[in-house]
C-alpha cells in the first residue's frame, strides 16, 4: 500500500493524487516482483523500458504484470541501448496492453530546467501484489542521473527490489532507478537520456540483421507462424518490383514465397488489393519474419475504397506501426471495401530490402 506522511508537505499529496487520477503513468512489476518497468504505447504497439540486468539473459517470455488490476502479460526484448547503459526496450503481449500508458512522444525530451536540487519527486515501485510509493528528494544531478534520497519521515528502505521504480514530478516521469546506492540512496537515470537512448532504435537507427546478433529477437528466430485464414483477395498492382530471387506480391499470395522490395527513404511502396468475395472488412494483418535478414517493415498506411473504378471514393484507416517482431494488425468497425491499398512508409532500423511474408484480410 501507498504510505505518506501527513506531517510532510501537501505538495507530495498532490502530487499523487495528480499521478493516481492520470492513465499516462505505467508503472508494472518485471519478474514477480523482481523490479519494476516503465510501459509506454507508439502507433499500436506496447513497449516496456526496464533494466538491462534485470531479464539479464533472457530475452523472451518475461513475465511483467500490474498489481493493482491483476492484468499479466509478457514482454521479449527488442534493444538493449549501447554504452553499458543497462537500459533495454522490449515488446508486449497479452491481457496487460489494455492500457499501455503514455504515447511514446509525450515521453520529455529535455528535463534540464525540471530537477530542482532538493525538490520532491515521487518514486513509484511494483511491489509483488501491490504499487508503493515513496517521497524522496532531488539530492545532486547531473546530465544522465539524479541521486534520490528519501524525504524526512520516510522508511529508509531503498533496497532490492528498487531496480526499474520511476521517479515522477506530477504525472511527467522523469527518472528510472538502476542502481541502488544504499538502503537510503539511489541513482536513477534521467527520463530524457533514455528517451535520447532509445530514439537509436524508435528512429530508425539500422539494427543487426542476425537475431542472435543484437537485432530483433522474437519467437519468429525459431518458429514460422501459423497460417491465419481470412477472406480471398487478388492483387492488382505494385509500384517496387521485387529484388532478384523474390516473389512479386501477387506470387506471395499464392504461396511462392515472400515479397522483397527496395523502400527508398521518403519514397513509400504500394500494393493494391481487390476483394473478390466480399465487399467489407474490419481487419488488416501483414507478418514479416524477422529473422530472414531483410528489414521488417514499420510505419504502413492503409487506404479502403468503395469503388472499384475511376471515382476514388478513399477512407484510410488509422495509421499504424507493425511490431519489431513483424506482426502488424489494424482493426476497425465493419466498413465497405472494394479496393485495399497498403502503403509501407518506413522500415525498423530504416533497412532495405523490406520483406512482407503474408497479408491477411478480414
Amino acid at each position: 500500500m501507498f504510505r505518506f506522511q501527513w506531517k510532510n508537505s501537501i505538495g507530495f499529496l498532490l502530487l499523487w493524487l495528480v499521478l493516481g487520477s492520470t492513465a499516462q503513468a505505467r508503472v508494472v512489476g518485471v519478474e514477480d516482483g523482481a523490479g519494476s518497468g516503465f510501459m509506454y504505447t507508439h502507433r499500436g504497439n506496447c513497449f516496456l523500458i526496464l533494466p538491462t540486468h534485470l531479464h539479464g539473459l533472457m530475452r523472451e517470455g518475461i513475465r511483467i504484470g500490474a498489481p493493482q488490476s491483476g492484468e499479466i502479460g509478457t514482454a521479449q526484448i527488442v534493444y538493449q541501448a549501447p554504452g553499458g547503459s543497462d537500459i533495454s526496450l522490449a515488446l508486449v503481449r497479452g491481457g496487460i496492453t489494455r492500457d499501455c500508458g503514455a504515447q511514446w512522444a509525450e515521453l520529455p525530451r529535455s528535463l534540464s530546467g525540471d530537477l530542482d536540487i532538493g525538490g520532491g519527486v515521487l518514486l513509484e515501485r511494483a511491489r509483488q501484489k501491490s504499487t508503493e510509493g515513496r517521497q524522496v528528494i532531488i539530492h545532486s544531478k547531473n546530465f544522465r542521473q539524479v541521486r534520490l534520497v528519501p524525504a524526512a519521515g520516510e522508511a529508509v528502505d531503498l533496497f532490492g527490489g528498487t531496480s526499474g521504480a520511476i521517479a515522477f514530478r506530477g504525472a511527467v516521469p522523469i527518472a528510472m532507478v538502476l542502481d541502488a546506492e544504499s538502503t537510503d540512496a539511489v541513482w536513477a537515470t534521467r527520463m530524457d537520456e533514455i528517451v535520447n537512448l532509445l530514439a537509436r532504435f524508435m528512429g530508425e537507427v539500422p539494427l543487426a540483421d542476425d537475431c542472435a546478433e543484437g537485432g530483433v529477437l522474437s519467437e519468429a528466430c525459431a518458429a514460422a507462424p501459423a497460417p491465419v485464414a481470412g477472406d480471398p483477395f487478388e492483387i492488382t498492382a505494385w509500384s517496387a518490383h521485387p529484388v532478384e530471387g523474390a516473389a512479386d506480391p501477387a506470387g506471395m499470395v499464392a504461396g511462392e514465397g515472400a515479397y522483397v522490395a527496395p523502400l527508398v527513404a521518403g519514397m513509400a511502396f504500394e500494393l493494391q488489393l481487390q476483394l473478390t468475395e466480399t465487399d467489407r472488412l474490419s481487419r488488416v494483418q501483414i507478418f514479416t519474419d524477422p529473422s530472414s535478414g531483410q528489414a521488417v517493415p514499420k510505419t504502413i498506411e492503409i487506404i479502403t475504397d468503395m469503388a472499384n473504378g475511376r471515382s476514388k471514393r478513399p477512407n484510410p484507416m488509422p495509421l499504424r506501426d507493425m511490431s519489431p517482431d513483424g506482426v502488424y494488425e489494424n482493426h476497425v468497425g465493419e466498413r465497405f471495401a472494394k479496393v485495399v491499398t497498403i502503403r509501407v512508409i518506413s522500415s525498423w532500423g530504416g533497412g532495405s530490402p523490406v520483406r512482407i511474408d503474408r497479408i491477411v484480410i478480414d
